[in-house]
């Protein structure tokens, strides 16, 4: 999805020059004063319109990070947490949690609203939640972060959209690593509402579908 950006209005800072002095010395060094003034007006104008230029740079690459669009949706990052820190075993399973998104979602073409089931325009509330997993034993496993329920403080339970998630290996061939992330749509609430997201996840299992250790639960808290 290409990067939009959003025009950045930034004022123009005006630095006012000396005054002159009220002892005339003599023309020359009236002249001399009059052009050192401007060479230094100038270069403050110069370093005023090269600071401003450089603050709109950093502005419009925060925004960018923000909202990306293309011709299908506009999405508008409104909290991002990339440092969760999130982190736990059970079992022979390791597994992190580093960091979630929340965000709205605006179709701009029928096939995507569609995808959303909702009308072109539509705001669409989701969140994602990046989830890693390794299996520190040569047992195969089954972990299955991919099938992770959120429960909010607005009382929704959900599991994840197939379609939109990054698909995550649940099965553990030995000592290998598998990451993706969990896309959640809101049903009945909107991003700004939620405080708390609990993260609920299966126990992992052997090759024997046996249950390997306890359910996994985490609280995120988000918009604060």
């Amino acid at each position: 999805m290409k990067k939009w950006f959003i025009p950045v209005v930034i004022s123009s800072i005006v630095l006012a020059g000396c005054g002159s002095d009220t002892t005339k010395i003599s023309d020359e060094s009236e002249n001399t004063t009059t052009t050192a003034s401007e060479q230094d007006s100038t270069t403050d104008n110069e370093k005023t319109e090269s600071e401003g230029e450089s603050e709109e740079v950093e502005e419009a690459a925060e925004i960018d990070e923000d909202v990306q669009e293309d011709d299908s949706m506009k999405a508008t990052n409104t909290y991002t947490n990339k440092e969760l820190g999130i982190t736990g075993e059970v079992g022979p399973m390791k597994y992190e949690i580093p960091g979630i998104q929340l965000k709205v979602i605006e179709p701009k073409d029928q096939a995507t609203a569609d995808l959303f089931e909702v009308a072109v325009g539509d705001e669409v509330h989701a969140f994602t939640i990046q989830l890693v997993g390794e299996n520190t034993s040569e047992e195969d496993m089954s972990f299955y972060l991919g099938q992770a329920v959120a429960i909010t403080n607005t009382k929704e339970q959900l599991d994840p959209d197939m379609i939109l998630s990054e698909y995550i290996e649940g099965e553990y061939m030995g000592q290998v690593r598998h990451e993706g992330h969990n896309v959640y749509i809101l049903k009945n609430s909107t991003v700004d509402q939620l405080e708390s997201i609990e993260l609920r996840i299966m126990a992992p299992m052997d090759s024997n579908y046996e249950t390997v250790g306890e359910d996994v639960s985490h609280k995120i808290e988000v918009n604060k």
